[in-house]
């Protein structure tokens, strides 16, 4: 499953986003500027989760 991003401009940003899919225990191949390919699918839970972490953090 690949997400898309948005804002993710920067390799503080790139961390970030890869810090929160560590924590949230999501298995991840590729995570570029702009996108991040999982190894599976997500639930709509797991989504909300992740895009609220992200906007808390500022990503």
């Amino acid at each position: 499953m690949k997400l898309y991003i948005k804002y993710m401009v920067s390799v503080r940003c790139k961390a970030m986003v890869e810090e929160e899919l560590q924590k949230m225990g999501l298995p991840h191949v590729v995570v570029d500027l702009g996108a991040v390919e999982l190894l599976a699918d997500i639930t709509p839970e797991q989504h909300e989760t992740l895009r609220k972490n992200l906007l808390k953090n500022g990503t």
